[in-house]
């Protein structure tokens, strides 16, 4: 932690509130996002000595933090406040502040950081929006994921600014403070005193809060969130680890030609210069000492593992994303990438949904603690309730579609081939063709049962 955050805390009263551990994890998140760590590394012995490698990665926890975010900040996703000028007002600021695309990106690392915080503010006149990960958070009164105090950081090239919220009996105080940078130092600047330290007298926080659904197993008692991906480190080694072997497989399982010295024969160009039949540089081939009785010529051609290699990698990726809450069989590996399986539909009734739900509950207080903040920035006074719609076509209630799509059928509303295309997501030309293949088995059923009744003659 940088000394003048620490010194600042001790100033306003906190002197004890940097929670080092959490420091720690995160700091070790991030580098698992940024991609290969120390786990990467490995060793071989080739015989003589062991030599350092280090495994080829799939990049698989920033793509899968990338579309965890997809499912709530998306354009689909309805913000709605049942007052007109206010609705107005807040929509205009957040679309000048490109809300969804910087909410977006912040709810990637809110979910591989476990914390993350939008903060409206106004700036000589004009309210922008900051967007914190959690290397810039620290939590100093909560309770559990109600965040009463906090205090936001930004350390870069050229100046660290620090912006902290403290809840008092009176209402929020808000402190700022600006070091720009010196040579190797970092000088405080003066600010106007209003700036520096801003009583509110209002108890609407100017901050809003978002965190992953999962409980902080790392750590009960923190007000901090947890990495989707920190249980499932070790099924990222595993999936690397197979992905690194596809291309070892490649390397290793390469045709090899062994060629005894008698056969590599000479060929004299015109200016009588010896060059041998084999390409010497080409490492196909590969000479052997040996006698001349011994096959002169012989080959190697093993068979690659490619299928199995790539069932066992498709294999943890599914393990990794039923546990950063995608669900199973989220992703397909094909042609060396994970790409989206389009024909996975995720149910209303699986733990996926739930996920999302609960997921969608956490952001839904976010948005709407922002947007009182924005609302009491902007002097508006007018009440207000905000709510949130977020994008559903990603979930399918499995069961009440069946049920509806039996009533419809049984009453002759609707086709067979309807029914088949409602419950079982079949295009017009399947369905239609099941549903004849079926009407055909239940006639020929029926037709056997009938001469199965007939009396036996004597």
């Amino acid at each position: 932690m940088e000394k003048i955050v620490s010194n600042f805390l001790e100033e306003i009263g906190f002197k004890d509130a940097i929670d080092e551990d959490q420091e720690e994890r995160v700091q070790n998140w991030l580098k698992w996002y940024k991609g290969k760590t120390e786990e990467h590394e490995y060793f071989v012995y080739n015989g003589q000595k062991r030599t350092k490698k280090i495994l080829k990665s799939l990049n698989i926890i920033p793509q899968s933090c990338n579309d965890l975010a997809d499912f709530f900040f998306n354009e689909k996703l309805e913000i709605t406040i049942d007052n007109k000028k206010a609705n107005n007002m807040i929509k205009e600021v957040l679309k000048a502040n490109d809300f969804l695309f910087n909410a977006n990106n912040l709810m990637q690392l809110t979910k591989a950081l476990g914390t993350g915080a939008i903060i409206p503010y106004l700036d000589k006149g004009v309210l922008k929006i900051n967007y914190i990960d959690a290397t810039g958070i620290i939590i100093l009164e909560a309770d559990k994921h109600n965040v009463k105090s906090v205090l936001f950081w930004n350390k870069t090239n050229k100046k660290l600014t620090i912006n902290a919220h403290i809840l008092a009996e009176e209402g929020y105080i808000i402190y700022n403070r600006i070091y720009k940078k010196n040579g190797e130092e970092y000088v405080q600047q003066e600010i106007e005193q209003k700036l520096a330290e801003l009583h509110t007298y209002s108890q609407i926080p100017k901050f809003a809060m978002l965190f992953p659904p999962d409980v902080n197993n790392k750590d009960i008692n923190s007000p901090y969130g947890i990495s989707c991906f920190e249980n499932a480190k070790d099924t990222v080694i595993s999936i690397d680890s197979a992905y690194d072997s596809l291309d070892n497989e490649i390397t290793a399982g390469r045709k090899r030609i062994y060629v005894k010295g008698g056969a590599i024969k000479f060929n004299t160009d015109p200016e009588g210069n010896m060059t041998p039949v084999f390409d010497t540089t080409d490492t196909t081939y590969y000479q052997l000492p040996g006698e001349e009785k011994d096959p002169m010529v012989s080959y190697d051609t093993t068979e690659l593992r490619i299928t199995a290699i790539t069932d066992a990698l498709q294999s943890q990726i599914n393990l990794y994303t039923s546990k950063v809450g995608l669900g199973h069989e989220y992703y397909k590996f094909k042609d060396g990438q994970a790409y989206v399986n389009t024909d996975n539909i995720i149910s209303s009734n699986s733990d996926v949904y739930r996920k999302i739900k609960k997921q969608e509950n956490i952001i839904t207080i976010a948005i709407t603690d922002l947007c009182y903040a924005i609302a009491e920035l902007l002097n508006i006074k007018q009440k207000f309730s905000v709510s949130v719609d977020y994008d559903d076509t990603i979930i399918e209630d499995t069961d009440s579609i069946r049920k509806s799509s039996q009533v419809e059928y049984n009453s002759r509303i609707i086709s067979k081939a309807q029914y088949f295309r409602n419950v079982y997501n079949m295009d017009e030309k399947n369905a239609i063709k099941f549903a004849e293949k079926m009407n055909n088995e239940i006639k020929s059923e029926q037709i056997n049962l009938s001469n199965e009744d007939e009396p036996e003659e004597e």
